[in-house]
């Protein structure tokens, strides 16, 4: 029996349908009378509608048997998850104490400490999905829009979704201690619990909030590329920044109430600083700042809404849009040598500046160099590991090439591309971008530290762990791949069948890496206690011949190993999702 469409607007109403215009006279598959529902009057006329609740416990549910299914899939998942959680406890279990001892303090300090914990939290929720890009897509919008969901449903359920999981656990607990911070006071202590699930609503709202307009303005590559790397900088900063907070924190101190005090008339302050003003009795700015935060926690949900809502509808296909623009010419295939080596240095160089989980480097170094700086404050000694550190950031960077070409290997498989062209291509393309750094890095060295004598032996190290950290390199990545973030995707997203094994694996060839820079390095420390600078050109002499050597046979080996497992190598990483 055929199925029949009817027109029906009460089943319409009732239907649940993201896409359902209530006003207007909807439609609705009937299904053939074997298939309907049964009820104590007989078989059903219409489909049954749950509710937006429901539906939100159900979404809930679904992810929570997602987080089981994942972690009993694997040991190696299950033991670094446990050792995540385990690091997490710790975390806030030292800030938790904290924030429980805080209680014996003046109420000024009780409400410093209470705003600026909530502003960072909120922050911290709000910022954390533009960096990560949907790190946790088990409840993504696009997997949604083909089932027949209302839009409160799918907000609600990933309310409730972000509770599940070692983050939602551990902001509940440090919120359960925020809490304690105000048992000095009993009207404040009851006010502070619904002013935390207020503070909470706040937190995952906007979480989401910003996770479905980014998901929107990231359909502009480019634009969401330059946001990803941006903020990757702005957090390597953090190092520097906390740095010189801890040697100013006494000049700053004083200052810190009256910074909370501005902070509790913004929406990221404002729920937090409730409960001191119930305790000190100043209802009507308590009422002031509720405003506030309510009113705040409805726009979220407003604007969560309406980009939840474009999403479903790009989802589906209906807003999708497509562009094209001509291109002219080869680009850097017709500058480099018509070899394999050539082509494949070229596509890995065009990678390097158009590709934002290579280019993100670019960002990552001049950083990196500014905290080297800010730490070695007064004294110089950290400031000498700054040219070593990122020799051997470069040499490592390598070991993940192939898995970010991930399908696009097929064409060194198909051309064919010899191993060892493979191998030197790629390092060599890694030294075009790694060696203008490492002049950079070393003029910085010296021109603060003035320690112009030991330059030559620095080069020796550098050398070392760069040629023959590539050469190494060019080995292990052959054989031993792990999870890189997919093609497209931002380079801070965590990539689907990470495991600590894939950890222990990175944390081997860093090892490998550094363990070569150990002869030229000897004989630089010889250098510093005898004074004598020719043990420096010594080391240069030996960074360079170590590297090379290490280098040209990783080439040769890495090569060898690529001809006779490069099937397996692409069946390997095309699964990186």
């Amino acid at each position: 029996m055929a199925s029949t469409r009817v027109n029906s607007p009460e089943t319409t109403e009732n239907s649940g349908a993201p896409w359902a215009d209530p006003s207007s006279q909807g439609t609705v598959d009937v299904a053939p009378e074997s298939l309907r529902p049964t009820g104590p009057s007989g078989p059903s006329t219409h489909a049954r509608s749950i509710g937006p609740l429901t539906e939100g416990l159900r979404l809930a549910a679904l992810k929570w048997h997602l987080l089981i299914n994942t972690l009993t899939r694997s040991t190696w998942i299950l033991v670094g998850t446990i050792l995540g959680a385990l690091y997490m406890l710790f975390i806030v279990g030292s800030f938790g104490s904290g924030l429980f001892m805080v209680a014996n303090e003046s109420p000024e300090v009780i409400r410093t400490v209470a705003v600026f914990f909530g502003t960072v939290l909120l922050l911290g929720w709000w910022i954390i999905p533009v960096v990560s890009s949907k790190a946790d897509s088990s409840l993504d919008p696009s997997r949604l829009a083909l089932f027949p969901l209302r839009i409160s449903g799918i907000q609600i359920g990933q309310i409730l979704g972000a509770v599940i999981g070692i983050p939602g656990i551990a902001t509940l607990l440090i919120t359960a201690a925020w809490i304690t911070s105000w048992r000095a006071s009993g009207l404040a202590l009851a006010v502070a619990l619904p002013c935390a699930l207020l503070g909470l609503l706040l937190a995952f709202t906007g979480s989401r909030a910003v996770t479905a307009l980014s998901a929107n303005f990231n359909k502009q590559r480019r634009a969401g590329e330059i946001i990803s790397i941006v903020l990757l900088g702005l957090v390597v900063l953090l190092g520097p920044l906390f740095a010189l907070i801890g040697r100013g924190i006494d000049q700053v101190w004083e200052q810190l109430p009256t910074w909370a005090g501005y902070l509790a008339w913004t929406p990221l302050g404002a729920a937090w600083a409730i409960p001191a003003d119930v305790a000190d009795g100043q209802w009507v700015t308590a009422l002031a700042r509720l405003a506030i935060s309510l009113a705040t926690l409805v726009l979220l949900a407003v604007v969560w809404r309406v980009a939840l809502r474009r999403a479903l509808s790009d989802a589906t296909g209906d807003a999708a849009r497509s562009g094209s623009k001509s291109v002219s010419g080869v680009g850097l295939f017709g500058r480099l040598p018509a070899t394999g080596w050539g082509a494949v240095m070229a596509r890995c160089l065009t990678y390097w500046f158009k590709d934002p989980r290579y280019s993100a480097t670019l960002l990552i170094l001049p950083a990196m160099a500014a905290a080297f700086w800010f730490i070695s404050g007064d004294g110089t000694r950290p400031i000498w590991a700054l040219a070593c550190f990122v020799a051997l950031l470069m040499a490592y960077s390598i070991s993940a090439d192939v898995g970010y070409d991930n399908t696009a290997f097929t064409l060194h498989l198909l051309a064919p591309v010899k191993g060892s062209d493979d191998r030197l291509g790629r390092a060599l393309a890694m030294f075009c971008i790694a060696v203008p750094f490492l002049i950079a890095m070393l003029a910085l060295t010296m021109i603060r530290t003035g320690g112009w004598a030991y330059l030559p032996g620095m080069i020796g190290i550098c050398a070392a762990l760069l040629l023959a950290g590539a050469g190494v390199v060019s080995v292990m990545s052959a054989r031993y791949t792990y999870p890189v973030p997919p093609p497209g995707a931002s380079p801070m997203k965590t990539p689907q069948g990470y495991t600590l094994l894939n950890v222990i694996i990175q944390f081997v060839i860093l090892a490998a890496v550094a363990l070569m820079a150990l002869p030229p390095v000897i004989l630089v420390i010889v250098q510093v206690v005898s004074g004598e600078a020719m043990w420096g050109w010594l080391a240069l002499a030996v960074g360079i011949v170590e590297g090379l050597g290490i280098f040209w046979l990783g080439i040769v080996l890495g090569g060898k190993w690529l001809d006779r497992r490069g099937p397996e190598l692409l069946q390997e990483v095309a699964q990186y999702r």
